[in-house]
C-alpha cells in the first residue's frame, strides 16, 4: 500500500505532502502604484490597502466595523482606543475590537485587531489614501507571500525550494514596524518595511553630513525636481550582496522622536517576489 501511494505521488504532480499556499487574492494597484486585495469579509466585499507599515489587522471604515462587530458569532471584545500616527506629524485616536476568529476569504485568522479607519500619511500631494487597510497585525506568527511580479498575496505553511538565492534581510520586530537596516555611506540606518509607502524615504536629520542628493524626479517621473531630494541607500543581504536604490528625503519629525530612521517602500519591493517570515524574523526578496 505505501508502494502504491508513492506512485500515486509520482504520477498525479498535483499531489503534496505540504501544504499548498493559501491564496488570500490578487493584488492590483492604485494611482500611487500601492497595492490592494479584494477579499470577502463576513461576506460583505472590501477593497484594502495591503500596508505593512500599519501594526493593527485591519482597518474598517466605521460603518463596516460596527456592523461587523455587532454579528454575535464573532464575539468581539471592545479595546481601548488606539492612538495612531503618522510622518506627517498627524495624531488619530481610533476605537478598536479583538475578533478571536475571522475569516478573510476562505482563511481564519486568530485575534485580530480590527479598528475604525481615518486617512493618514505623508504625500508629495494633498491626497492621502482613502481604501481600507490590511496592516501587518493580521499575519501575526505567518509566512506571507506578496508576490508583486504575479500580483498573489498568499499565506505559506514553509518557504519555496528557491528560497537559497533570494535577498534575505534579518529584521526586528518593534513597536513601530519590521525594521531593516540600511546605509547611507557608512552610516547605520532603521527603516520600516511599509507596503503603504510609494517611495523609499528618509530623514534627513539621520543622515550623515556633505551628502549629494538629486532632483525629485530621478525617483518620480511626474513631479518636478524641487519638489524634494532624493539620495541613494544600500542594503545589504545576509550572502554579503549589496542592492542600492533611491529615498525620498524629509525634513519631517526626527528620528529620535519616532524610534526609526526612514521607511523601505513599495520602491524597493515593486516587480519582487517579498515574503515575510514572521516566526523567523526573516525578509526574503526575489532578485
Amino acid at each position: 500500500m505505501i508502494k502504491r501511494l508513492m506512485l500515486l505521488a509520482c504520477f498525479f504532480p498535483g499531489f503534496s505532502m505540504a501544504s499548498p499556499p493559501a491564496d488570500v487574492g490578487r493584488l492590483r494597484y492604485d494611482e500611487r502604484r500601492l497595492p490592494l486585495v479584494d477579499v470577502q469579509i463576513d461576506n460583505r466585499l472590501h477593497t484594502l490597502m495591503l500596508d505593512t507599515g500599519s501594526a493593527e489587522g485591519i482597518h474598517l471604515y466605521q460603518h463596516d466595523l460596527e456592523r461587523l462587530v455587532a454579528q454575535p458569532s464573532l464575539k468581539a471584545v471592545r479595546l481601548a482606543p488606539r492612538r495612531l500616527r503618522d510622518l506627517s506629524g498627524g495624531e488619530n485616536q481610533v476605537p478598536a475590537w479583538r475578533i478571536s476568529r475571522l475569516f478573510i476569504g476562505y482563511i481564519p485568522f486568530n485575534d485580530v485587531e480590527v479598528v475604525s479607519f481615518k486617512p493618514w500619511g505623508l504625500s508629495l500631494g494633498n491626497e492621502l489614501p482613502v481604501s481600507e487597510v490590511m496592516g501587518l497585525g493580521l499575519f501575526r506568527d505567518r509566512k506571507v507571500l506578496m508576490d508583486f511580479e504575479n500580483d498573489r498575496l498568499q499565506m505559506l505553511t514553509h518557504l519555496p525550494s528557491d528560497i537559497a538565492i533570494w535577498a534575505s534581510y534579518p529584521f526586528e520586530q518593534t513597536d513601530e514596524g519590521l525594521s531593516v537596516t540600511a546605509f547611507v555611506g557608512n552610516k547605520p540606518l532603521r527603516l520600516i518595511v511599509d507596503t503603504g509607502a510609494s517611495h523609499s524615504l528618509l530623514f534627513a536629520a539621520g543622515l550623515p553630513a556633505g551628502l549629494l542628493f538629486s532632483g525629485c524626479r530621478s525617483i518620480e517621473p511626474e513631479a518636478e525636481n524641487l519638489d524634494c531630494r532624493v539620495t541613494r541607500f544600500t542594503l545589504t543581504d545576509r550572502r554579503g550582496r549589496h542592492h542600492n536604490d533611491l529615498a525620498i528625503v524629509t525634513e519631517g519629525p526626527t528620528s529620535e522622536a519616532l524610534g526609526f530612521d526612514g521607511l523601505l517602500g513599495m520602491g524597493f519591493m515593486r516587480g519582487h517576489r517579498v515574503i515575510v517570515d514572521m516566526p523567523e524574523r526573516m525578509l526574503y526578496i526575489s532578485r
